[in-house]
C-alpha cells in the first residue's frame, strides 16, 4: 500500500506552525563594528562622538572672523592678512581659534601675504558645527535592528569600534538517496559519473548563507539508521537541520520516520506546488525541515519557509522592493542635477508619504536611517506637494506598515520607546519625524498623520497644547495623551563662566546663543519668555542660529560654540551642563480616534504606561511621571 501524507495545510498555516514551535536567538556575540554586517542588534547603540567632534571646514577656503568682513563689497575690496585675520583651510580642518566663517578659496584673490575678498561673510558661513551629522548620545540603532553597510559607516564616523551582535544562526544541510554521488569525491577520469549528482545540497548552502546562515553540508547519507544519528548529533550542534529528498511518500523516503523517533512531525504535506512533501518536526527543540529532492521544489520550500524562520530567530525582518508614496511638502531641487533623497515612510490608510531626511552630502546618518531612496531626475525642479512619484526601499513594506510614525516635537522620550518596542515587539518599531509641534500639528491637520508629539503653550490662557489643538483641529476627532511634564531651561557650560544667572542675560553682548528651530514648541516657549521680559530678539547673538533637537544644542554648548542655549533639563544631566530653569511644560501625544483602536497604538499606549517606561524617564532625570499615559483631553 503506498504511503500518503499525514495531512495537506495551506502554507500560511505551514509557517504559523514552524514559527510557533521556535524561539529566537539569545546568545550574543561581541565584534569589531566593521565585521557586522548584515548582523542584528541586541542592545541599542548610542554614539559615543558626535560628527563632526569639532568646529570645521566645509570647503577649501580661508577662515576668518565674519565682523572683520563686513566692509567688504565690489567698490571697496578688503584685504585681510594671512594668519593673523585669515588662515588657510581645507574641508574638514578645525577652524582656528577666534573665527567663525569660512570664505571659498574661489572668491578670493591672493595678494602678497593677503587675501583680498569683494563681499562680506555671514555668521558660520560655509562651516560644519559639531553634531551636524550626528550628536554624542544620540540612539544610532535600537536592538533587533539588521546592521546594513551604510549603519557600519554611520557607527564607525561616532566611534561605535565594537558592539552586541545576536549570534548568528547556523543550517546544516543533509544530502540523502542511494542514488547521489559526491562529484567532488568521484574520480575525475573523463567518464559518466555512476550515478546522480548531489549539487542540491552544495546550493543550498549557498541559499542559506545568501538568506544570512552560517551554511554547512554533512555527507551523502544512505539508509535510515545513518540518518537518525546524524540528525540526532546535529540537533545538538545547530541551529536549523534540513533533509534534502526523503521527505516525499515513497518506500525509502523515510525523514518523516527519523524525525517522529527522535521527536515530534508537526506537518508533513502542503498544499502548494513546487513543495508539497515538505515535513517539518522538531528533534530535541531544534527545528528539522525535510524538503523535496527536485531542485525547483527544493529551493521553493527552502525560501517559503527557512527564510522566514530566520527572521523570527534574528528577530529582524529580511527587506527589498519599489512602492509609489506621495510628498507631502514641495521639494525643490536644482535643474541640471540629479538628487537622491533619503526619505522616511508613512503608511496612511492605504497610501505611503515620504518625509524627506537632511540633504546634506555630509549628513551620511540619514542614508542609514532612511526607509527609502527617491530620485529627483535633472531635468525637472522637485516634487510639488501632493505629487505621486517612486521610491527604492531599503526596508520591506511590512516593515514600513508595523511602523508607527510620530511626526512632531523631539524629546529622549522617543529614544527609550522606540527600544522598548523593538524588545518587546520585535516586527514594530518606532519611527519619530522632528519637524517642531507647530509642523507636526499641520501635518495632523491636513491627514498625513495619525500621531504628533506637541509641547506649545498658549500665550493667554497659559496651558499646554489643548488651546491650539481646538483652534488648529476642532473638528476632527482626537485624543491627547500625556507622555511625561519636563522641565526647560537655559543650558550652560558646568563653570558657567558667563556668569548667566538668567533669561535677561541672553541679551549681553558677550553671550552667544543657539536657538531651536521655528515651530518647535521650545522656541514658541522662548519667544514668549522674550516677550514678557521685553528682550529684542535681535539683540541676542546667536538668535538665527537654529538647531533640531535638544541634544544638538546641549553639545555645542559642552563645546563652548554657544554660551546657551534653551533644552529640557534631561540633556542637560546627559551632558554633564549647568542648568537654569525657566518652565515647566506638557510633553503630550496627539492622537486621531480611529488610529488609537489601531493595534499599533495599542502598543505604543501600553508602553508609555508601564513602570518600566516611568523607570526609565526618572534614571534619564528632568521628567515628573505623575500623569503618564493618562487622556488629558478628548474631542469630538
Amino acid at each position: 500500500m503506498a504511503k500518503r501524507y499525514l495531512e495537506t495545510i495551506k502554507s500560511e498555516e505551514a509557517l504559523r506552525r514552524i514559527l510557533d514551535q521556535v524561539k529566537p536567538i539569545q546568545d550574543e556575540e561581541y565584534l569589531p563594528t566593521h565585521l557586522c554586517k548584515d548582523r542584528v542588534t541586541t542592545r541599542p547603540i548610542f554614539a559615543k562622538y558626535s560628527n563632526p567632534p569639532f568646529v570645521c571646514s566645509a570647503m577649501d577656503g580661508y577662515a576668518t572672523s565674519f565682523v572683520k568682513t563686513l566692509e567688504a563689497d565690489l567698490t571697496n575690496p578688503l584685504g585681510l592678512s594671512l594668519n593673523s585675520d585669515a588662515f588657510a583651510v581645507n574641508t574638514g580642518d578645525p577652524l582656528p581659534k577666534g573665527t567663525d566663517s569660512v570664505i571659498m578659496i574661489e572668491e578670493v584673490e591672493r595678494a602678497d601675504k593677503r587675501i583680498i575678498i569683494r563681499k562680506p561673510a555671514y555668521l558660520w558661513q560655509h562651516v560644519r558645527m559639531i553634531g551636524e551629522d550626528i550628536v554624542e548620545g544620540d540612539m544610532l540603532l535600537p536592538a533587533n535592528q539588521k546592521i546594513r553597510t551604510l549603519d557600519m559607516g554611520m557607527l564607525l564616523s561616532a566611534g561605535i569600534t565594537h558592539m552586541h551582535v545576536r549570534r548568528k544562526p547556523t543550517a546544516f544541510i543533509i544530502p540523502t538517496g542511494k542514488e547521489l554521488i559526491d562529484i567532488y569525491q568521484e574520480p575525475s577520469q573523463g567518464t559518466e559519473p555512476k550515478g546522480l549528482i548531489d549539487f542540491n545540497s552544495y546550493l543550498l548552502v549557498n541559499v542559506a548563507e545568501e538568506i544570512g546562515f552560517s551554511g554547512y553540508r554533512s555527507k551523502i547519507v544512505i539508509d535510515k539508521d545513518d540518518l537518525s544519528n546524524i540528525v540526532n548529533d546535529a540537533s545538538h550542534e545547530y541551529d536549523v537541520i534540513v533533509v534534502n529528498a526523503g521527505s516525499s511518500a515513497g518506500s525509502e523516503d523515510f525523514t518523516e520516520a527519523v524525525i517522529g523517533e527522535l521527536g515530534t512531525v508537526i506537518f508533513h504535506g502542503v498544499s502548494m506546488m513546487p513543495g508539497k512533501p515538505t515535513i517539518f518536526g522538531t528533534v530535541h527543540g531544534k527545528p528539522v525541515f525535510g524538503i523535496p529532492g527536485y531542485p525547483v521544489s527544493a529551493v521553493t520550500s527552502f525560501k517559503k519557509f527557512i527564510e522566514p524562520l530566520y527572521e523570527h530567530l534574528m528577530m529582524a525582518p529580511l527587506v527589498r522592493e519599489h512602492i509609489q508614496c506621495i510628498m507631502p511638502y514641495k521639494i525643490p531641487s536644482r535643474i541640471g542635477i540629479e538628487e537622491i533623497l533619503r526619505v522616511n515612510l508613512m503608511k496612511k490608510g492605504t497610501k505611503y508619504y515620504a518625509f524627506p531626511l537632511p540633504r546634506g552630502a555630509s549628513v551620511f546618518s540619514s542614508l542609514a536611517r532612511a526607509d527609502g531612496l527617491i530620485t529627483i531626475p535633472e531635468n525637472i525642479e522637485g516634487y510639488e506637494e501632493d505629487e505621486e512619484i517612486t521610491c527604492e526601499l531599503l526596508r520591506s513594506k511590512d516593515d514600513i506598515r508595523n511602523s508607527t510614525h510620530i511626526i512632531g516635537s523631539h524629546d529622549l522620550s522617543l529614544e527609550i520607546l522606540r527600544d522598548m518596542m523593538k524588545r518587546k515587539f520585535p516586527d514594530k518599531d518606532l519611527i519619530s519625524t522632528h519637524v517642531g509641534s507647530l509642523s507636526g500639528i499641520m501635518a495632523f491637520q491636513k491627514g498625513i498623520t495619525d500621531l504628533c508629539t506637541t509641547h506649545v503653550l498658549d500665550e493667554y490662557e497659559k496651558v499646554y497644547n489643548i488651546p491650539v489643538l481646538k483652534k488648529y483641529i476642532p473638528d476632527r476627532p482626537w485624543l491627547l495623551v500625556h507622555i511625561a511634564r519636563r522641565t526647560q531651561g537655559l543650558l550652560v557650560h558646568r563653570d558657567n563662566p558667563k556668569a548667566i544667572a538668567g533669561i535677561s542675560d541672553i541679551a549681553r553682548a558677550d553671550v552667544t546663543f543657539v536657538n531651536r528651530q521655528v515651530g518647535s514648541g521650545t522656541r514658541i516657549l522662548f519667544d514668549l519668555l522674550l516677550k514678557e521680559k521685553g528682550i529684542d530678539r535681535d539683540s541676542i547673538r546667536g538668535y538665527d542660529r537654529e538647531e533640531s533637537s535638544h541634544t544638538a544644542v546641549a553639545v555645542l554648548v559642552r563645546e563652548a560654540v554657544a554660551d546657551t542655549g534653551v533644552a529640557i533639563n534631561a540633556v542637560a544631566r546627559i551632558f554633564s551642563l549647568g542648568f537654569i530653569p525657566l518652565a515647566e511644560e506638557d510633553y503630550d501625544l496627539l492622537v486621531t480616534k480611529e488610529f488609537a483602536e489601531d493595534e499599533r497604538f495599542k502598543c505604543l499606549l501600553d508602553l508609555i504606561r508601564s513602570e518600566e517606561f516611568k523607570d526609565r524617564l526618572r534614571e534619564v532625570g528632568g521628567y515628573n511621571t505623575d500623569d503618564t499615559g493618562k487622556v488629558k483631553y478628548v474631542n469630538g
